[in-house]
């Protein structure tokens, strides 16, 4: 027999039996319509977030001095630095090649209080310098000026306000613009009572929400000096954190054991990235071993199915060796009928898959753009390398539950067969 007339009979025996090929073939449909919807979801999702990451800047690494732990008592002092990040190390990594941009950041203690004045109103504030790469989510949306500029400027003195500061204290939108250059003061005040006010000028509005005021590094020193009541605190403490933007992501992941071997903590968006990775990986394949349990119910039902019809085929199966063919040529004609089966469930399952997808990507938009959520994109996205890994698979599980039945096929007695009734 060639391999035409096998499939030709695996055909035409699959549509003499239509409703319980199409019954086997459910199993198969299910197992892997469930594989490529939750695939689907941890691709969609990876790429998502790969987008994401790749807009903050993959290039750039992360830089926090070694300190000691903290506890409950230590919580508001000022923790042991073992290795202090100093001005000194911040202007060597500056001159290093490959070395586009270094951003050093301090942080008020957690103990301090912060207020924001304007005229004889006062507004509990959060104090912060430029938004940190690492502060941000992968879908979080970028913040616009709602008046001025939202770029903390070098020069002291100068401060850009949020929305939701502003609000709090119940200033209009309209009047946003007319605070840009009126001065302000932000109020620091100690658990032990004492105040100090620090004058600023304001220079821009952002649109976040969060009450938080952005002002330059240098005030940042000041008001964490008084704190601590050392106006030196950068010599001697150093920065809290320092981004260093590298030209290429190759050359930011050279800095990381460079500067880890001074001993920094170093952090990078391509590592964070690549434990992400790892982390769908070993999402994907859970969420594939529901659909696997599918396929493997569906699997006993091919056996059952070729088993039936062998049953139904002895005389046939005997007519067949008797004009010459082998036991490898029966063998072959029932596991590629087993295999048709798989086969079409896998059709069917890719496009089921494909289409729930769809639908799902729809309901969630539908779901972000009511609740204004900053999220875009497809969740669910089936690639052709999914649906071909599918498609293989399910053919597979249709051959290997069709091996036993095959076999049991191929050693048919001729004789015995031609006399089945």
């Amino acid at each position: 027999m060639t391999l035409g007339d096998m499939i030709s009979t695996a055909l035409s025996n699959l549509g003499r039996r239509k409703v319980r090929t199409i019954l086997t073939s459910i199993g198969v449909i299910v197992g892997i319509l469930t594989i490529v919807t939750m695939v689907s979801l941890g691709i969609g999702v990876r790429i998502e977030i790969n987008k994401q990451f790749a807009q903050i800047g993959l290039e750039r690494v992360f830089v926090s001095p070694r300190e000691g732990e903290r506890n409950f008592f230590t919580q508001f002092a000022a923790p042991e630095r073992t290795n202090p990040i100093l001005p000194e190390d911040v202007e060597r990594w500056r001159q290093l090649p490959n070395v586009r941009e270094v951003v050093a950041d301090v942080d008020l203690p957690l103990g301090v209080a912060s207020a924001l004045k304007i005229g004889a109103q006062t507004q509990q504030i959060a104090i912060s310098g430029e938004d940190s790469v690492l502060g941000q989510t992968p879908f979080s949306t970028p913040p616009t000026a709602l008046a001025g500029t939202i770029d903390v400027p070098d020069e002291s003195g100068k401060i850009v306000l949020t929305a939701g500061a502003l609000e709090d204290l119940d200033i209009n939108p309209d009047q946003f613009a007319g605070l840009v250059g009126q001065p302000v003061e932000i109020v620091l005040q100690a658990p032990r009572g004492e105040t100090q006010t620090f004058s600023f000028t304001v220079v821009g509005v952002s649109s976040e929400e969060i009450p938080t005021a952005r002002v330059p590094l240098a005030d940042r020193a000041a008001m964490k000096g008084w704190w601590f009541n050392r106006p030196d605190i950068l010599a001697t403490d150093g920065y809290d954190s320092v981004t260093i933007r590298a030209t290429t992501i190759a050359a930011a992941n050279e800095l990381v054991p460079q500067i880890r071997n001074e001993g920094f903590r170093v952090q990078s968006l391509e590592l964070i990235l690549d434990l992400a990775d790892q982390v769908f990986t070993v999402i994907n394949v859970m969420l594939s071993s529901v659909g696997g349990l599918a396929l493997l119910v569906a699997s006993l039902g091919i056996v059952n199915t070729m088993i039936m019809s062998i049953y139904e085929r002895t005389r046939e199966i005997g007519t067949l060796k008797a004009i010459g063919a082998s036991r490898g040529d029966i063998r072959l004609m029932f596991m590629i009928e087993a295999g048709m089966i798989g086969l079409m469930g896998g059709v069917i399952g890719i496009i089921s898959g494909w289409g729930l997808g769809l639908l799902l990507n729809r309901v969630i938009l539908w779901y972000i753009e009511r609740e204004q959520l900053p999220v875009r994109g497809d969740f669910f996205v089936v690639t052709p390398t999914l649906a071909l890994v599918s498609l293989l698979f399910a053919t597979l599980i249709g051959v290997i539950a069709g091996l036993y039945p095959a076999n049991r096929a191929a050693r048919l007695d001729p004789l015995v067969a031609l006399r089945h009734e």
